[in-house]
């Protein structure tokens, strides 16, 4: 079956070009990064002009040919020699990029990072263009096939790369779906509920086809306060209706806060208080504030706040690190991330606790470096 692609927006007349839509397709060796964009090339609409960029270790141009033989209309693939594009292509991956933008300017831009490379300042660069209104990073779709799946619990090169893959994707897929068992499926819905931030998008591919489902999410229209609740941050393993001062304890989500900079959003479920928080990447966190109101305990404002149950986030801490912090039954953890979007921080009180949101508002405020 052909996937209908949508369609690259038409500039307004008498204004600035609207920015070039970006895909980055990542993951390791071999789970089918250049079938899936081979893919997407024949079932692009033929008049709009695409341009790959394709990192491969060599100079020998093999994926290229295979993308190439599968393009329909106007196209172009760009070879990127090295290992990593944010190593040792670094340079010729940000000239490419500029050229594209001060010239060519196609509807769309597909990039596939090196199996071996971390894909972290392939994002950071892009992103880098899309605060200046040139680029917009629409989707980071990571690939894993079944052997992957075991490298997101071990610790070693390869691990490396199919771990911050996922970290830092907006979706996930799980490729050679033709060969995949119950068993396999169940393994990667498993270890997707355990990644945060929670996936926009996760599924099962066969023979390199994004689903329906998929194109169905228009990317550029999704709002960051739309995303996912974590599915293990707030339990959803409830039989019977419950209520909290006469309010049902399904989720309910109120409207959006601005916070300085940032948004929150606040939750009820299952008789308890909680509440996402999320800032623009530009702000960062200070590692030893959050470690302090962290280590204060399950009140660090007073129970008259609110006492935790559970806290996670994805905070940036200095210009190129960034940290997922997790607080759990009095244990602390922080560790690095791939994740580059943007800051944010969830939290459940425990069930009949007291809530005041503003606190933690200010709270989070506190911990930021100005």
């Amino acid at each position: 079956m052909t996937t209908t692609l949508p369609e690259a927006s038409s500039p307004p007349i008498d204004s600035r070009p609207l920015p070039i839509p970006v895909w980055v397709i990542t993951g390791p060796l071999g789970v089918g990064k250049t079938t899936v964009i081979a893919r997407l090339l024949a079932d692009k609409p033929p008049h709009e002009d695409w341009v790959v960029l394709l990192n491969e270790f060599t100079d020998a141009g093999i994926d290229a040919l295979t993308v190439a033989a599968a393009a329909r209309g106007a196209f172009d693939v760009r070879l990127i020699p090295g290992g990593c594009l944010c190593c040792t292509g670094e340079a010729d991956f940000r000239r490419t990029l500029l050229e594209l933008i001060a010239t060519r300017r196609p509807a769309r831009i597909l990039v596939e990072p090196s199996g071996i490379g971390h894909p972290v300042g392939i994002v950071e660069e892009i992103l880098a263009h899309e605060a200046q209104g040139d680029l917009r990073l629409e989707w980071v779709l990571a690939l894993l096939d079944a052997p992957r799946l075991a490298l997101l619990n071990t610790r070693d090169a390869e691990s490396s790369v199919a771990t911050a893959a996922v970290q830092i994707a907006d979706g996930v897929a799980l490729t050679k779906g033709d060969q995949v068992d119950s068993t396999t499926r169940a393994q990667f819905n498993g270890a997707m509920q355990s990644i945060y931030p929670p996936k926009q998008w996760t599924g099962v591919i066969e023979r390199g086809s994004l689903p329906e489902d998929f194109f169905e999410l228009k990317r550029e229209d999704i709002q960051r306060d739309q995303m996912p609740a974590h599915p293990g941050a707030i339990h959803t393993h409830h039989t019977h209706p419950e209520t909290m001062a006469g309010i049902t304890t399904a989720e309910i989500r109120t409207e959006m806060v601005p916070v300085a900079e940032g948004e929150r959003h606040s939750v009820v479920r299952l008789g308890r208080m909680g509440a996402r928080w999320i800032f623009p990447r530009s702000v960062a966190f200070s590692r030893t504030r959050l470690a302090s109101v962290l280590a204060a305990g399950a009140a660090p404002l007073g129970e008259a706040a609110g006492v935790l149950e559970r806290f996670k986030a994805v905070v940036r801490v200095t210009d190129d690190e960034w940290l997922l912090v997790q607080w759990v039954e009095g244990e602390l953890s922080m560790s690095a991330t791939a994740w580059r979007r943007d800051n944010r921080l969830e939290l459940q009180c425990v069930p009949g606790s007291a809530w005041s949101a503003a606190e933690w508002d200010q709270l989070w405020l506190r911990c930021q470096v100005t």
